[in-house]
């Protein structure tokens, strides 16, 4: 990390000049599409120093020269007055990152760039696929070959470099959720040739915001809990309030797919553990001025610190548990998977989650910016690295484009017939 502001010799004379016109942030109107020179080189500067003072990754990044990103974003910031460009310049900063729990947003933005596109789609075999739509002419598992005439690839490349993300899983899968990097109209062509015209409309909403309560089913004497979120904490406490009440079954089924988190499901964990667990490896950087004086700390000197097994105390569940999981397991959701996998004491079928939690430093500009940077790198128990690389399944099972267009859900047949072999080999 570098001491104090950093500032690119290009760069530094604007930058005096107007911190020198502008000595404290005059938070421009929420509503405003321009933003004065002096604002724009505060909040820069306050982005870069957050970075050096609170980013907790560097072990992810080692061949970033943070220097040379910050100076090329302060010459963006600088050369535009727009609102727009900024917001896109500081995504950019800190999506340098590489990191998918530090970002920058922007209400604004979201107001008046994000209606909602009303169909979701990632990438499923090498293809851009429909996965979840409202649109009658984008039904689910439908390719998208081209957007406006161009390659659908092409124009994700264009934008990726907004989008804070730890590894290109992530990133690409995400990108329908940042519906301000779409035109306001466009024309997208299938891989089938068909072209559908498509106009976004809607207020933004985040993912899943439209489901608001946990979904509980039951199929053979096999009980089903589909939890969407860990946020609001709603969510957690339904679902435990859930297992209070739950009787006698054969198995249970806790559906986390596309679950995007919130806060860590502590409670829920407790409910389910029947032996001994584990959290998360933890480390986070150390910056003790006098030491780094003395030349006794390196440039990304850390704490680290490791979980001691904690014993199960009152769950509320201890049979057969299965957990399925995909690349949409985000964040707490991958908190909750850690223990189960370390300890072994759920069977977690799917695909690969994520790959990215963490404990974030946040700061609002009040003026509806505001970022995060991440703190804490995470790594599962025994060391084994987390962050960029998330939860394998013990079984894995891949839902295809052609389970989307029948309705089949390979993945939940997986756990139904593993739990009856398991049942009938009990009987015997």
């Amino acid at each position: 990390m570098q001491r104090g502001l950093f500032m690119c010799p290009a760069v530094s004379i604007a930058l005096l000049l107007a911190l020198a016109a502008a000595p404290a942030f005059s938070a421009d109107s929420p509503s405003s599409a321009t933003l004065s020179l002096a604002d724009r080189v505060v909040m820069a500067s306050q982005l870069y120093s957050a970075v050096q003072m609170y980013f907790g990754h560097w072990k992810g990044v080692p061949a970033l020269d943070l220097d040379k990103e910050y100076g090329r974003y302060v010459q963006q910031v600088i050369a535009s007055d727009s609102r727009r460009d900024f917001d896109l310049a500081s995504m950019e900063f800190l999506a340098a990152l590489q990191n998918g729990h530090s970002g920058f947003s922007d209400k604004w933005l979201r107001d008046e760039f994000g209606q909602m596109l009303g169909f979701y789609a990632y990438p499923i075999d090498a293809e851009w696929v429909v996965t979840r739509s409202s649109l009658a002419e984008l039904p689910v598992g439908e390719a998208i070959a081209a957007m406006n005439d161009e390659p659908f690839d092409a124009f994700y490349q264009r934008n990726a470099k907004y989008i804070s993300a730890s590894d290109e899983r992530w990133r690409r899968r995400s990108f329908f959720e940042k519906t301000f990097l779409f035109p306001p109209s466009f024309t997208v062509t299938l891989k089938s040739g068909r072209k559908v015209s498509v106009t976004r409309k809607g207020a933004f909403q985040w993912p899943g915001a439209e489901v608001r309560s946990n979904e509980t089913s039951q199929r053979d004497g096999v009980s089903i809990l589909r939890i969407p979120a860990f946020m609001p904490s709603s969510f957690e406490s339904s679902a435990v309030d859930f297992l209070k009440t739950l009787g006698p079954v054969k198995a249970l089924i806790l559906d986390l797919r596309g679950n995007h988190g919130g806060s860590t499901p502590d409670s829920l964990v407790a409910a389910l553990m029947d032996r001994p667990y584990r959290w998360k490896a933890e480390s986070t950087a150390a910056t003790i001025a006098v030491l780094r004086a003395w030349g006794m700390l390196g440039s990304h000197a850390e704490l680290s610190w490791s979980s001691d097994p904690q014993p199960p105390s009152h769950p509320l569940y201890t049979g057969p548990l299965y957990i399925l999981v995909d690349g949409g397991c985000f964040s707490a959701c991958e908190d909750l998977l850690v223990p189960f996998k370390d300890n072994h004491r759920a069977v977690i079928i799917g695909e690969r989650t994520g790959g990215s939690t963490g404990q974030s430093y946040s700061h609002n500009f009040g003026n509806g910016m505001g970022f995060s940077v991440s703190t804490k790198r995470e790594s599962f128990p025994d060391g084994a690295p987390f962050e960029g690389v998330g939860v394998a399944p013990d079984i894995e099972v891949h839902t295809s484009a052609a389970d989307l267009k029948t309705g089949n859900d390979p993945v939940l047949a997986k756990a139904l017939d593993l739990i009856a072999h398991a049942t009938a080999g009990n009987r015997k």
